[in-house]
């Protein structure tokens, strides 16, 4: 393993064997907030989540270019939130996907550490767009859920406003 100070006096590039401090997928959780916003429910039964983050964009290229090199800038943006859970009987956030669903209303979800301050990463409006159980004979019941953003995914370590108001410690852990 190369000095990790040969690559520009290491300004970056840090390849030494605790140069990265990755953060264990099992210790990030999602949250949905219950429909009247006061109590953050720990998805019950989790067994992972994706946040999806994407930009569309707008095209400005024109018969001026030089090059033939398409010029283009960012334009709307959007996010999609996956979560797959073990089915948890009875448990009050499953409930309150397919709820939501139903009824086609706006569910918020925050996205956290699982740590004794229950850290902040992300959070933001989401529609439930999909809802499937799955039922096999030979192992448990589970449910994917589809969410899709309607406005800003907020990163709490980006909007420092957001994250001092993002203090609500979810109930059941």
């Amino acid at each position: 393993m190369p000095d990790s100070t040969a690559f520009d006096s290491g300004a970056y590039c840090d390849v030494s064997a605790g140069g990265v401090n990755a953060v264990n997928g099992a210790e990030v959780l999602l949250g949905v907030f219950s429909a009247d916003g006061s109590k953050l429910l720990a998805i019950a039964g989790e067994k992972s989540h994706k946040v999806s983050l994407s930009a569309d964009t707008t095209s400005v290229s024109t018969k001026s270019s030089r090059g033939a090199w398409k010029v283009n800038r960012a334009s709307t943006r959007s996010f999609e939130v996956s979560v797959d859970t073990v089915a948890v009987k009875d448990a009050e956030s499953d409930k309150l996907f397919r709820q939501a669903l139903a009824d086609g209303t706006i569910l918020c979800v925050k996205e956290f550490l699982d740590n004794t301050d229950f850290t902040p990463i992300g959070g933001g409006a989401v529609i439930v767009t999909k809802y499937e159980a799955d039922s096999p004979t030979d192992d448990v019941r589970t449910a994917s859920v589809s969410l899709t953003g309607t406005g800003k995914w907020t990163w709490f370590d980006i909007d420092a406003a957001a994250k001092a108001k993002a203090i609500t410690k979810p109930t059941g852990r």
